[in-house]
């Protein structure tokens, strides 16, 4: 004698679209963010002071040291310019990094430079010194330096300076960045 199993018609449909929907987001493919633009930023509605923007990470370059900066930057904006931005580094080298002298960020058309540049931690992490540096800007000042995408930034310590330099996919960035964020600043 056969049993029949309490299951009905309409919980085996339920079950079968849900593992159907699961496996649909298992196999989905991200497209490629220097396309859209989409994984460059972050942004947050934060009231009154209208949308903050997180900019992820951008790599610089020192190829003659073999080390790194990767800048990130935040700042708020809704229909006018009224705050700077708050630009952060992370030194990516064999060597301790405890102070920042000067600072200066230049393309062909444009040069803003800090000297206010505060340390915030240095820790270690797979063989590399980590040493993460704050810093503000103008944000007029700082959004004009999209206006070209061939950055270069210097940064003098203990009466040396190393040069850091924009690698193609940075530059492809930085474009991408003009066009869909410091676009609406005008």
């Amino acid at each position: 004698m056969k049993m029949k199993l309490p299951i009905t018609r309409n919980l085996t449909l339920f079950i079968l679209i849900s593992i159907s929907f699961f496996l649909a987001g298992c196999l989905s493919i991200k497209p490629s963010g220097v396309k859209s633009g989409k994984n460059l930023f972050e942004t947050f509605y934060v009231g009154d002071d209208g949308i903050q923007y997180f900019i992820k990470p951008l790599l610089f370059e020192n190829i003659q040291n073999k080390e790194e900066i990767h800048v990130d930057f935040t700042f708020r904006y809704k229909d006018k310019v009224k705050d700077s931005v708050i630009v952060n580094l992370s030194f990516q080298s064999y060597n301790i990094l405890r102070i920042i002298d000067s600072l200066f960020i230049s393309n062909a058309n444009q040069r803003i430079s800090s000297k206010n540049n505060k340390l915030l931690f240095n820790e270690k992490r797979k063989g590399l010194i980590i040493s993460r540096f704050t810093t503000k800007f103008s944000l007029t000042e700082f959004s004009g330096m999209f206006d070209n995408n061939d950055w270069k930034i210097i940064v003098y310590k203990n009466k040396t300076y190393d040069t850091f330099f924009s690698k193609s996919k940075t530059k492809k960035a930085i474009k991408k960045l003009q066009e869909m964020v410091f676009i609406l600043l005008l």
